[in-house]
C-alpha cells in the first residue's frame, strides 16, 4: 500500500507541475510559431523584391535561405528560454563554438560543402539560369544549397553537384555574357569555287536572325583533306537561353548551308578509301546454273 501511495503521489506531482507548466508551453510554442512565421514572411517579401532588382540572383536565394534558418534558430531558441529551460537554451549559444569545432571534425565533407557554397556566393562564377559544364554535366543552374549546386541538364536530369568540386574544377559559363561563337566544318570538292563557296555560307550564316550582326562571321579553309577542302564556319549567337539560341540555331544554319551548297551544284563528297592488294592473284568465276537461279561460285 505505502509503495501504491507513492507511486500515486509522484503521478499527482508531476500532473500539477504539467499544469502549472501548461502556460509556459503554450506561449513558448507561440513564441517559436511566430518566429517560424515572421523568417517565412520577411524572406519571401526579401526574395520577392530583390529578385526583381538583384543582378546575381544566386546571392539573394542563398542569402534568403541562409536568413530563413537563423530566423528559425533564433525562434527555437528563444522558445526554450521561455519554456523555462534556460540552461539548455544557454548551452545552444555557449556551446555554439566548441559544437562547430566538433562537427567540423565528424561532418568534414559537410562543412566543406558550406564553406565552398560560402565562396560561390561571393565569387559569383555564374548566376540562377546560367548555362555551365562542371565534372561533364552541363545545364542550367537552378539552386545553390548549403552543400550542393543543383543543376537541371537538358535531358530533364536534376544534378545536385557537391559545391567543393565546383569549387575545385574548371567551371565552363556558356551564358554569362550573353554570346557564344558557334563552329561547325563542312566539306566541298577539290573542283568547287571555294571563293563563291565562303561567300554565298557567309551570307547564309549572317541571314539568320539569331546571329549577332555585331560579330564578324568567318568562313576559312581548315585543312585539305583526303576527298575534300574542310571549310569551318564561325559565328556568334545570343545565349541567353543556351538550349533555343546555340543549339537549335546551329542546326539550322548547317541544314541551310547543306541545301544552299547540293542547290548549287557544289560537291559533298564522302570520305573515299582507296584499298591496296599486293600480289593479286586473279580469281576466275564462272557461272553455274541451278534450277532457276543463278550462282557466283570460285571454279
Amino acid at each position: 500500500m505505502d509503495a501504491a501511495q507513492e507511486i500515486q503521489d509522484k503521478l499527482t506531482s508531476y500532473w500539477h507541475i504539467l499544469v502549472e507548466s501548461i502556460p509556459r508551453i503554450a506561449l513558448s510554442i507561440i513564441v517559436t510559431t511566430v518566429f517560424i512565421l515572421i523568417a517565412i514572411g520577411i524572406t519571401k517579401l526579401f526574395r520577392r523584391r530583390m529578385m526583381q532588382k538583384a543582378a546575381n540572383k544566386l546571392v539573394v536565394d542563398y542569402v534568403v535561405r541562409l536568413v530563413k534558418f537563423l530566423l528559425i534558430l533564433a525562434g527555437v531558441i528563444l522558445g526554450l528560454h521561455t519554456m523555462g529551460l534556460t540552461g539548455i537554451a544557454g548551452g545552444l549559444l555557449a556551446g555554439a563554438g566548441v559544437g562547430a569545432v566538433v562537427l567540423g571534425f565528424a561532418f568534414k565533407e559537410i562543412g566543406e560543402n558550406f564553406l565552398a557554397g560560402v565562396i560561390l556566393v561571393f565569387d559569383r562564377p555564374f548566376n540562377l539560369g546560367d548555362t555551365v559544364t562542371v565534372e561533364g554535366n552541363m545545364g542550367k543552374i537552378t539552386a545553390l544549397n548549403f552543400r550542393t549546386t543543383q543543376m537541371k541538364t537538358f535531358d530533364g536530369r536534376d544534378v545536385y553537384i557537391p559545391n567543393i568540386l565546383v569549387i575545385t574544377n574548371e567551371v565552363y559559363n556558356h551564358t554569362q555574357d550573353g554570346f557564344l561563337r558557334l563552329d561547325f566544318l563542312i566539306g566541298i570538292d577539290y573542283d568547287d569555287d571555294i571563293k563563291e563557296a565562303i561567300r554565298g555560307i557567309t551570307e547564309i550564316v549572317n541571314a539568320n536572325p539569331e546571329v549577332l550582326k555585331n560579330e564578324k562571321t568567318l568562313v576559312l579553309i581548315d585543312e585539305f583533306a583526303a576527298s575534300t577542302v574542310n571549310l569551318k564556319v564561325m559565328f556568334w549567337v545570343n545565349t541567353l537561353d543556351y538550349k533555343v539560341s546555340a543549339l537549335e540555331t546551329k542546326t539550322e544554319i548547317m541544314r541551310t548551308v547543306k541545301n544552299f551548297l547540293l542547290e548549287n551544284k557544289f560537291g559533298l563528297p564522302a570520305n573515299i578509301q582507296e584499298i591496296k592488294m599486293y600480289k593479286p592473284e586473279p580469281i576466275p568465276i564462272i557461272l553455274k546454273r541451278e534450277s532457276d537461279a543463278i550462282s557466283l561460285s570460285k571454279e
